[in-house]
């Protein structure tokens, strides 16, 4: 938010009274940038339009006087002649021109001369006197009132530099006989009795308005009082003063107590005012006190804590969020709100200061957070308060991995620079640990499977990664909340828009043990609630399932998944393999076990796969389909292996007489990989399945990828298809289920993650919009621009297609590649790391598979 100042320097120029009008311009110079063209010249595209710079540049320093981030700065030494210039005349005239200005740093001597044209810049003629800047930013007004085609420059003098913000050219008005009074707050017109809020803010921290009183009348406007009733606010009063037409008075309103509350108060004005003698404009706002965070980390535990602070980590990691203010940060675990914040709120957090210590580890070894705890401070609940201002993002501390160790900047958002993740391929779906290292130690990365780095790949070199530190029994772990903090690209699936009813969903899923608390989850209670949890989320049609070890718990499970019928093996062996169907959508014809060419010790003793024979009927479209679940002997031994050889020839050697011509789906845990095998040295015992084209492997695409569907690390659950049903297959929907949703998976519910994918049968129609797509290959402007020393490029893409995404300087020569490879149709967003270039000029150049090139540039600021 921009900081006001009282000073203010009003110069009367040229007046041209008209009868029509045009929106104001104005422009903060906050966002945008400027390519210079020629030596010092350049063209500054801003908010506002485009601009020329002309020994100008948009200044960042803590040297450069400005009213928020950022402000021009104009050089006049060694006898440059600075200016800027809005390339866009203003057709309907302007009124009053305003501006703030400041010599820059400690400069000296800096003049400011206001111009205008209209004869579209071919001459500029001089507007009022030559303005004499000081070290604090003044307020410029210029009362024009040109009602022609007009330009505006804006130069500097005085063989010093100095500083320009918040420009607005206004609109022309005509004016009105008789005095008559306007109000204005930060740029807002408020009629008399109006409401104005002026925020919540923490004490310390609150930023005044600009209350501006202004005559829109030809006849003098005499104030006799202008000032605020109400001891809480701060306003300094005005009286007998008068004003000419268009002549306005700036007077900032702020907060003047240091207690927390609720305030109102009101505006009086008295005047001579034709339109209102007696203004009041209701005023109301609030106060919050907080501890530093930094203060409150070190108090007790259990003890009552009210902080403030930015969000860093809203429900990105469903639980705690992160808050930061300028010295910490600290975790706020509450249900509420993590869905009622986003990164970069405002908030104030209060309730009784904890560690998440899930395992009773000792007291400073876990992360330090804000939730209720009922043994130290019970029944005290967690409050919190969304404050009604702009969203501002944290900037990420940079540090190192040894930094990161030292345990100063817990709960803190930084980025690390050339940091190595010791992991090969895809990220697993569940929470998981992996190495971090700079150089300068070594530490973990915490992929949380919430976020959308779940599935995604890890990067194959040394990055820039940013996150917050979190903390478990003893080790800091950086968790990036998101696939743009690492720079990778985040997993997607076709037709996430196309609804489950409309297409055909199969999943096997080996459920360890299930209902056997002695060899598998020992709280079978648990495992079975969360077991129904998976399958009602992923909604599929089939569930082929290994490793049943109750029938009394699937039973129940058919019972209480209402919608869903179930088939369970009937051999003697105590992990049986099953189906679950829905029987809306799948009508039973025939089940049962393959014997006949089987035998019985190449199948672990008697574990025959199971077939299913059935009707798909998906929105009118039905398909008869035979499923084969098998759980095949397991073991890496050469034994086990090559029971699994001769169990894979007995069942092609079935399907190929059998069901030659058949739509065949052939299913289950494999307990063994697609390329190569568990057991060292040896080839797959599927590849005579996998060198036949009348089958599909459709899993062999995650193996390949590098995705797991078990703790161990291997891909073993697999689902294939024949060639009958190559054409129903939903192409790149197969997938790992994300059981990020169940707490403590892998203890509590399975050692195996579920796999599936989709078939469409007929034509099938997206439920949304067509417009949810992109109408076209399209390249967004990076943001932030001007950036240092990272910004995020988005592209969108109309169909799934290969994309390249490269960056060149200003002389061709390419200097990074951000993106290569297949992305699929939608919005995606590219991270790029500047941190090893010079400042200046690059392009960046996106080319998709069809030979489409677009380019933009950005620029480098250090």
């Amino acid at each position: 938010m921009k900081n006001p100042f009282y000073f203010l320097v009003t110069l009367c120029a040229l007046l041209i009274i008209t009868n029509h009008s045009q929106a104001q311009i104005t422009e903060g110079f906050e966002s945008g940038s400027v390519t210079y063209v020629a030596g010092s010249y350049g063209i500054a595209d801003l908010s506002s339009g485009s601009w020329v710079f002309s020994n100008a540049s948009l200044g960042t320093s803590d040297s450069d006087k400005k009213r928020g981030d950022r402000s021009v700065r104009l050089d006049a030494r060694e006898g440059k002649e600075p200016f800027i210039t809005f390339t866009e005349t203003k057709e309907d005239g302007i009124s009053v021109v305003r501006f703030y200005y400041a010599n820059y740093g400690s400069d000296t001597g800096g003049e400011v001369n206001i111009s205008y044209s209209t004869d579209d810049g071919d001459t500029f003629v001089a507007a009022g006197d030559t303005l004499m800047a000081t070290a604090e930013l003044q307020l410029a007004q210029l009362i024009v009132n040109i009602a022609d085609t007009v330009q505006i420059k804006i130069s500097a003098s005085g063989g010093a530099r100095l500083n320009i913000d918040d420009i607005a050219m206004l609109d022309v008005v005509e004016a009105e006989e008789e005095a008559t009074l306007d109000v204005f707050v930060d740029g807002t017109l408020y009629d008399s009795s109006a409401d104005f809020y002026m925020g919540d803010y923490l004490i310390g921290q609150q930023e005044a308005v600009m209350v501006e009183i202004r005559n829109r009348g030809s006849q003098e406007l005499n104030i006799d009082s202008a000032y605020v009733d109400g001891q809480e606010f701060n306003f300094e009063a005005v009286g007998d003063t008068s004003l000419g037409f268009l002549e306005s008075i700036m007077v900032p309103l702020e907060f003047s107590t240091p207690d927390a509350g609720p305030y109102t108060g009101s505006l009086m004005i008295e005047s001579n005012a034709v339109n209102v003698s007696s203004y009041e404009l209701n005023i109301s706002g609030r106060l919050f006190d907080v501890l530093p965070i930094s203060t409150a980390r070190q108090l007790s535990l259990g003890e009552v804590i009210r902080v403030a602070g930015r969000v860093t980590v809203a429900d990105q990691f469903e639980g705690p969020v992160f808050i930061e203010d300028k010295g910490a940060g600290i975790a706020v675990y509450d249900s509420d709100l993590h869905s009622a914040v986003q990164i970069g709120d405002s908030i104030v957090v209060e309730g009784p200061l904890t560690e998440f210590n899930p395992i009773d580890g000792p007291e400073g070894d876990f992360l330090l957070q804000i939730s209720t705890d009922e043994e130290r401070a019970p029944g005290v609940p967690v409050n919190f308060d969304v404050a009604d201002v702009e969203l501002r993002e944290v900037t990420p501390e940079i540090i190192t991995v040894e930094q990161m160790n030292s345990g100063n900047f817990e709960a803190q958002l930084v980025r690390i620079q050339n940091a190595t993740i010791d992991h090969e391929g895809p990220f697993a779906t569940n929470d998981t640990n992996y190495g971090l290292s700079d150089g300068t130690g070594e530490a973990f990365i915490r992929i949380d499977g919430s976020t959308n780095l779940a599935g995604a790949t890890a990067p194959e070199e040394a990055v820039t990664v940013v996150g917050v530190l979190d903390q478990f029994n003893g080790n800091y772990q950086l968790k990036p909340r998101f696939a743009e903090d690492l720079g990778v690209e985040a997993v997607t699936y076709p037709g996430e828009n196309i609804s489950k009813d409309l297409t055909f969903e199969v999943v096997t899923w080996n459920i360890e043990w299930f209902g056997d608390g002695s060899n598998g989850p020992d709280n079978e209670s648990e495992q079975f609630d969360k077991v129904k949890q998976v399958i009602t989320t992923i909604d599929a049609d089939i569930y082929a399932l290994q490793e049943i070890a109750s029938t009394f718990r699937f039973s129940k499970l058919v019972d209480e998944l209402e919608a869903y019928g179930g088939v369970l093996a009937d051999y003697s062996q105590s992990q049986k393999t099953a189906y679950l169907f829905k029987r809306a959508t799948i009508d039973s014809l025939d089940s049962g076990l393959i014997t006949s060419g089987m035998l019985q010790q190449d199948w672990a003793n008697g574990r025959y796969p199971l077939f299913f024979h059935f009707n798909a009927d998906i929105n009118g479209e039905m398909q008869e389909i035979y499923a084969f679940n098998i759980h095949a002997k397991a073991f890496d031994d050469f034994s086990s292996y090559s029971q699994r050889v001769d169990a894979s020839g007995q069942l092609k050697q079935y399907l190929d007489n059998t069901h030659p011509a058949d739509n065949v789906i052939f299913i289950g845990d494999y307990n063994d990989t697609m390329n190569g095998s568990i057991t060292s040295g040896q080839g797959s015992p599927y590849t005579n399945f996998v060198n036949d084209g009348e089958y599909t492997v459709i899993t062999k695409n995650l193996e390949d990828a590098g995705f797991s569907s078990q703790s161990s690390g291997s891909m073993i659950d697999h689902i294939m298809i024949s060639s009958e049903l190559a054409d129903e297959y939903f192409e790149d929907t197969e997938r790992i289920e994300n059981t990020s949703y169940i707490g403590s998976y892998l203890s509590t519910t399975s050692d195996h993650y579920p796999v599936w994918t989709r078939f469409q049968f007929g034509e099938v129609v997206s439920n949304e919009e067509e417009t949810d797509l992109p109408s076209g290959v399209t390249l967004k402007q990076n943001y932030p621009n001007p950036f240092n020393p990272s910004t995020v490029i988005r592209f969108e893409l109309p169909e799934a297609t290969k994309v390249h995404l490269q960056v060149f300087d200003v002389v061709g020569r390419q200097v990074a590649t951000v993106a290569n490879g297949r992305f699929s149709a939608g919005v995606h967003h590219a991270f790029f790391d500047a941190s090893e270039l010079a400042s200046g000029i690059y392009i960046y150049q996106l080319t998709t598979a069809a030979g489409l090139q677009l380019s933009k540039k950005m620029l480098l600021l250090k």
